[in-house]
């Protein structure tokens, strides 16, 4: 768990809706003047953001374990052979409020202190989910799905940004 940052986890199948939750509460997060890390998942075999042949490319070649590029855009930091989710790297990165993970399911989904959003694309998914669910449960949500405690995705989620809220005040109350 990150030291005395907030951790939310958004969590589901490809095409559920992970992506758009995420958006929600970032733009909620940012617009009450919380600071946002997010930390996405890519579950594509093989992806890198380096490309063979390129300058990065041939410092990790030489043996460089880590790796920054700065542009006038932006600064990316890339870390060879990590391939774990690890907290201890994350708390390299300090000066956020909220981390929030896009993914991770195998490995966020029992940790008791994120708290979870569950993105579902087929009420058959709630089961397996809630079955294997610790910690806190945010919100159900759905892209398509109705009911049953589900809240709708869409172009405006004050409902799961609620949530996200109210989870974070009493994080933050409860240390």
């Amino acid at each position: 768990m990150p030291r005395n940052r907030i951790a939310i986890a958004v969590l589901g199948g490809k095409a559920s809706g992970k992506t758009v939750a995420v958006e929600a509460i970032v733009r909620t997060l940012n617009s009450k003047g919380f600071s946002v890390m997010t930390i996405k998942h890519v579950a594509h075999p093989g992806f890198t953001l380096d490309k063979e042949g390129t300058d990065t490319w041939r410092h990790w070649k030489a043996g460089a374990k880590i790796v920054a590029t700065v542009s006038d855009m932006e600064t990316g930091i890339m870390i060879k052979d990590q391939t774990d989710l690890s907290w201890d790297l994350i708390n390299l990165f300090t000066g956020t409020d909220v981390i929030v993970f896009e993914g991770f399911s195998s490995k966020l989904l029992k940790d008791i202190d994120v708290g979870k959003i569950i993105c579902l694309k087929d009420i058959s998914e709630k089961t397996y989910y809630l079955n294997n669910l610790r910690g806190a449960l945010i919100a159900l949500c759905s892209l398509s799905l109705e009911g049953e405690g589900i809240l709708r995705l869409g172009l405006e989620n004050n409902t799961l940004s609620d949530k996200v809220l109210e989870f974070i005040q009493t994080k933050m109350r409860n240390g």
